[in-house]
């Protein structure tokens, strides 16, 4: 039934798309005001999709988001729902992923570093590993945690912002080879022989 809702052309106007019980629609314009009339009309076809499936949508848990390039420019207008009044937000998560209103990924790329180092920190806790175990462990934990929908952001994880990820990557090496915690972060890598970030999100955009 819910193909019904999301059966809408992807282009570079809009489109849709669900996950189990997350249903996510965009649209694209050439102004706020634009967008803002279009967005209207999602909420609507929704709402009537709603209406003859039975299924309902909580306003509760609705987001809407202006992306932009000029923040103070766009529209504080907000959206009402069912009676409910729904401000506009300042970043969303979408399929696992944190989107801001800039497309900076600063949260995001901040939230996957958090999740990398509580993973580095388990396996570093652990005792009696050979480095291949522990390296295969940092593979398959820690990695993954950081590199999720690394494609989209990788662009952005640079100067101080890489430095979070960067921290991961040398306590992950620790925990493979008990390196000093001085040691330089490319030195720890190449010792624990595992790939840099830059080159792990290199070799996973390239396998789309």
């Amino acid at each position: 039934m819910i193909n019904d809702l999301v059966q809408r052309k992807i282009n570079c106007y809009g489109g849709a798309v669900a996950f189990v019980d997350d249903f996510t629609a965009w649209v694209a314009g050439p102004s706020t005001k634009h967008n803002r009339e279009r967005i209207k009309t999602v909420i609507e076809e929704a709402l009537e999709w709603e209406r003859r499936s039975g299924a309902t949508f909580k306003a509760d848990k609705t987001a809407i988001i202006h992306f932009t390039r000029w923040a103070k420019k766009g529209d504080p207008e907000p959206f009402t729902i069912k009676g409910q009044t729904l401000e506009l937000k300042q970043h969303v998560k979408i399929l696992g992923m944190i989107m801001d209103i800039g497309l900076r990924y600063k949260e995001h790329i901040a939230s996957a570093a958090t999740k990398g180092l509580e993973a580095a920190m388990e396996l570093k806790r652990l005792r009696g590993l050979t480095p291949a175990t522990a390296r295969r462990l940092f593979v398959s934990t820690v990695a993954p945690a950081v590199d999720y929908a690394s494609s989209v952001w990788r662009h952005r994880c640079k100067d101080r912002i890489a430095a979070a990820v960067n921290r991961v990557q040398k306590v992950g090496a620790q925990a493979i080879i008990g390196a000093f915690a001085t040691v330089a972060t490319a030195v720890a890598e190449a010792e624990a022989d595992i790939p840099s970030t830059s080159e792990r999100f290199r070799r996973k955009a390239a396998k789309l």
